[in-house]
């Protein structure tokens, strides 16, 4: 008994990834390629761009703000594997942190 091997290695599961997870994943890495278009611009403008971009930024806040409550939703999700909304998580809420930042930093400046 002590020196027999164990068969059945593999765990066979119901588990799928979250469909969820990986949309927020998307939607939070595609804001922060946005940020630094952005802010790329805005270094290259001196600061000086229009207040478009500026409403674009807000929005893009308020983008960032839903994508984080979307993915915090799908670690809820049952029977799904919880790497991508995990990932997501941590995406979405460095962008809120990084538009969040900017936009606080305007009031500062």
């Amino acid at each position: 008994m002590l020196g027999r091997r164990k068969r059945n290695r593999y765990k066979f599961t119901e588990k799928k990834q979250s469909k969820r997870g990986i949309a927020a994943l998307v939607v939070a890495i595609l804001i922060e390629i946005v940020y630094i278009v952005f802010l790329n611009a805005a270094f290259r403008g001196d600061g000086n761009l229009s207040m478009y971009y500026g409403s674009a930024g807000i929005l893009m806040l308020g983008i960032s703000l839903a994508d984080f409550g979307f993915a915090i939703r799908s670690l809820f999700d049952e029977e799904s594997f919880m790497t991508f909304p995990r990932l997501a998580v941590f995406f979405s809420l460095i962008a809120v942190i990084s538009w969040g930042g900017t936009y606080a930093a305007g009031f500062i400046i």
